[in-house]
């Protein structure tokens, strides 16, 4: 029988692949707080629509909405460049790994 993991290259491959497969959903679930924030923001902002625009509360509080929506915008893009970056070195992982490779039959 073929050791699979049998230098220590692969051993580290191995080893940095499920840090990869434990961070994926740990970025969706993140990301998925964020979107949340996000249309929680969108939604006050389309409320706050109806007050008066004149009313230093209506300002200060549209002025915190739109900071906590740019703020959501730019940690959602962060994460999904996360995730791309994850998935790619994951791919190229499971190209290189000749232990994944034996064990998906390729």
């Amino acid at each position: 029988m073929e050791l699979l993991l049998n230098s220590q290259e692969e051993r580290c491959r191995m080893e940095v692949y499920n840090e990869y497969l434990r961070k994926i959903p740990q970025l969706l679930t993140q990301l998925e707080a964020v979107e949340k924030m996000y249309e929680k923001a969108v939604l006050e902002e389309k409320m706050l629509q109806s007050k008066d625009p004149e009313d230093h509360s209506v300002q200060l509080y549209a002025q915190r909405l739109a900071s906590t929506r740019e703020q959501c915008e730019v940690r959602m893009a962060d994460i999904r460049q996360q995730c791309r970056l994850i998935f790619a070195l994951k791919a190229q992982i499971e190209e290189e790994s000749k232990a994944i490779r034996m064990l998906r039959g390729l």
